[in-house]
């Protein structure tokens, strides 16, 4: 059972590209910039590995969600 919650764990772990294809339509390009410039939380595991947990993710990107206005501009 230790083994199964260990493989669990580590799916909710992401790197840039899976982050990206998680998020859906944006790059890896931009999920470095959400960490290095707009404050997106993350593992660094190396000088060059970094990792983003799925749940901080999700917790940053309904930080910034944009309501949709209703009813258009006049």
């Amino acid at each position: 059972m230790a083994v199964i919650g260990k493989l669990a764990e580590a799916a909710e772990i992401l790197d840039d590209a899976q982050a990206a294809l998680y998020v859906g339509g944006i790059s890896a390009r931009a999920i470095r910039d959400w960490r290095t410039r707009r404050g997106l939380p993350f593992l660094r595991l190396t000088a060059k590995v970094c990792r983003i947990r799925k749940a901080d993710l999700d917790k940053w990107l309904a930080q910034h969600r944009v309501a949709m206005m209703t009813g258009g501009a006049q």
